[in-house]
């Protein structure tokens, strides 16, 4: 044996990797099954350069801890595939699993050569969310194969063992049976005692299972062949799984979810004496529970920094009270417990409340899990009135009731006899954003035009520039700003960029802006176009694919957006102008354009009272985002030739001019023609 190798009890060979992961041969329960291997893909069911023969997943729950045993096989049909394929990554949680690979192989014309033994394994530490602040230790062990060439078949298989001691030893999991790139073969099969109970609920009409029952073991078996890839829907609700899946849970009801969590958020520690003396100041300063809920939630947000050390048993656990202020940094669970215990010592009535932020609109049509949540928040009860606030987020200075809440549909507080989810109430429609512009444009279209944005932000928009603000700074925010200007006009410079008003109370903060543009005329043909900016309402909804529906669109807003342009012309402007509508049940959009003397207004509305609008009314979403290419005013100007712009008078006059210089030209042609044609016949051209 090679140094680091040991033999199991059936003699076979085992190698350590690292601690927590090891080549070893497969657990003695797993049914190892061939599978088909065509000398050529289908190619139906060829993307990337390979061809996913087999995807399998065999969960076996008759030991003390939990064994998930996978297995892969691609074929390789491309030089890039084989790129991709001779990469082998898996990744593990050595705080609570051990990790076994049993066979890293590659098969060439029906001869398998294994690599597992002998290859050379880096162990890399791969945080994926280390830019948002999350650490969550897991390892990846990860190997390049020597030789993969198109026509080969890479096949690995290993198993994970163990589960967070936090989760009570239950057992819970998705699996699915449908990716956006077809597999020929997925397999999943699930082993457990008859005396443990698991749960299943099926989406989207995964295959049926078969069952057999040998020694009071129940295995129950999957399978689905040549399902084709799936086309995912743009714009469906996060929450919608378009492709099949299956849910396992082993936990009872959501009771019990809320009765394992409970104790993990329960501290008695003492507070460090600042902490006891912000808990004073706002007892004495703050004399209404809101007042005292808001002034906990600034402390939480501003007082503990964000940072999330989820190793092992950290993703689902909060630290303790004394460590969470000792570091003076916490992520979402160590914040909300933070605020549950201020909170108690002030009399506010609060609990940590477990979301998702992607799925929560679906939970309750989950099975009960504590699996499904991503996200810690607080719930918050005032008067009879619910709040539910997130101490993780940057600045809420305002009051309670003008603070923007969470909005991530069910939600499970964390308090004694809660039995069921709780509905988060969605949005409430407000103006959550206003633009005025004011452009002034000059007699020629060598006068610089003068634009101005006033841009009003209400509720969570205005917290958001206050976040910009303090995490990049004014100047930032304002370049950007300037940047996204300067994409349409080059030569537009800031006169002025300035935070006009930030209203803490009422939760609004208005932007002002106004730029000088030289060259904002472009020369089309003969005559000069200068179009309105759009900042605010064409970026804000996607465009829909034609075609038939099947599943609702989601919008993410609820509330009304208003813009407002007014354009002052040297000249009076062309009469006219429009009143356009397009709506459906959730989502109206409408435009509005006047002339007042020497001034062009548009007034612009988009309202929407739904987070997501049926697919019947697709036609209709899309009749809106063709309204909202055409949410800017374009100005066609003639000129004369000292270059200023004509009036609409003059430039009538000239038109009428061209017009009759034009008919007087071909008269003269005709006469012309008339004499030359008499010429000629008289002098006996013609016979």
């Amino acid at each position: 044996m090679g140094a680091g190798e040991k033999m199991d009890q059936h003699g076979a060979a085992i190698r350590e990797i690292t601690p927590g992961a090891r080549v070893a041969p497969p657990p003695a329960w797993a049914d190892i099954e061939p599978y088909e291997a065509p000398q050529t893909a289908n190619p139906h069911f060829v993307a990337n350069g390979v061809c996913v023969l087999l995807d399998e997943s065999q969960i076996d729950l008759v030991e003390n801890e939990r064994a998930w045993f996978y297995r892969r096989a691609e074929l390789v049909t491309a030089n890039t595939g084989a790129e991709r394929a001779a990469q082998i990554s898996i990744s593990f949680d050595p705080k609570f699993e051990l990790l076994d690979i049993h066979s890293i192989a590659v098969i060439r014309a029906g001869a398998r050569i294994e690599h597992a033994q002998s290859a050379f394994y880096e162990v890399l530490r791969r945080e994926r969310n280390m830019e948002r602040l999350q650490f969550d230790g897991r390892l990846t062990v990860h190997l390049t194969l020597p030789d993969v060439r198109p026509g080969d078949i890479v096949e690995h298989s290993f198993t994970h063992y163990g589960m967070r001691k936090s989760l009570g030893g239950r057992h819970s999991a998705w699996l699915g049976f449908e990716w956006g790139v077809g597999i020929i073969d997925v397999r999943v099969r699930q082993r457990l005692p008859k005396t443990r109970t698991v749960r299943e609920y099926a989406v989207n009409a995964p295959p049926e299972p078969t069952q057999t029952e040998t020694d009071g073991v129940i295995d129950r078996r999957w399978r689905a062949k040549e399902r084709p890839g799936k086309r995912f829907e743009p714009l469906t609700p996060p929450w919608i799984m378009q492709s099949a899946a299956l849910q396992f849970s082993e936990w009872r009801d959501w009771a019990e979810v809320s009765a394992n969590y409970i104790p993990l958020y329960e501290d008695h520690g003492a507070l460090p004496d600042d902490v006891e003396a912000e808990i004073a100041r706002i007892e004495a300063a703050e004399t209404t529970e809101a007042g005292r809920a808001a002034a906990i939630l600034r402390f939480a947000q501003d007082g503990v920094r964000y940072l999330a050390i989820s190793i092992g048993e950290g993703g689902y656990a909060p630290r303790s009270i004394q460590d969470i202020l000792s570091t003076r940094y916490g992520d979402c669970k160590d914040k909300s417990k933070l605020y549950v215990h201020m909170a108690r010592r002030l009399g506010v009535n609060a609990c940590p409340a477990l979301v998702n932020t992607r799925d929560g609109h679906a939970l309750n049509a989950w099975l009960p899990s504590a699996q499904a949540f991503d996200h810690c928040i607080v719930r918050v009860e005032v008067a009879g009135q619910v709040y539910w606030l997130d101490p993780t987020r940057l600045k809420q200075p305002s009051p309670l009731p003008a603070m923007s809440q969470c909005h991530f549909g069910w939600a499970l507080p964390l308090r004694e006899g809660q039995t069921a989810l709780e509905r988060m109430p969605d949005p409430m429609p407000i103006t959550w954003l206003e633009s005025d512009e004011r452009v002034t444009l000059g007699p020629s279209p060598e006068t610089p035009a003068r634009y101005q944005w006033r841009f009003t932000s209400r509720r969570g928009r205005a917290e958001s520039v206050r976040d910009y603000i303090a995490t990049e700074g004014e100047v930032s925010m304002f370049r950007s700003y300037a940047e996204g200007v300067q994409r349409s006009w080059p030569r537009a410079h800031p006169a002025k960029q300035i935070v006009a008003e930030d209203n803490i109370r009422a939760n609004a903060i208005i932007v002002e802006e106004e730029y000088e543009i030289s060259e904002a005329w472009r020369r089309v043909d003969h005559t000069w176009h200068f179009a309105t900016l759009d900042m605010v309402m064409k970026p804000t909804f996607e465009p829909l694919d034609p075609g038939p529906r099947k599943h609702p669109i989601y919008l993410g807003l609820v509330g009304r957006m208003a813009r407002r342009v007014e354009i002052e012309t040297a000249n009076e402007p062309p009469a006219g102008g429009w009143d356009r509508s397009v709506e459906c049940d959730g989502m109206r959009f409408r435009n509005v354009t006047r002339r007042e003397g020497k001034k062009l207004i548009m007034e612009q509305t988009l309202e929407t009272d739904t987070l997501m609008l049926p697919a019947t009314d697709a036609d209709k979403y899309r009749e809106i985002i063709a309204e909202l290419d055409r949410t800017d005013i374009v100005l066609n100007q003639a000129a004369n030739k000292r270059g200023f712009f004509l009036g609409t008078k003059e430039a009538k006059r000239q038109e009428r001019g061209e017009q009759l210089f034009g008919a007087g030209f071909i008269l003269a042609l005709a006469a012309l023609g008339y004499a030359v044609y008499r010429y000629l016949l008289e002098t006996g051209a013609y016979s």
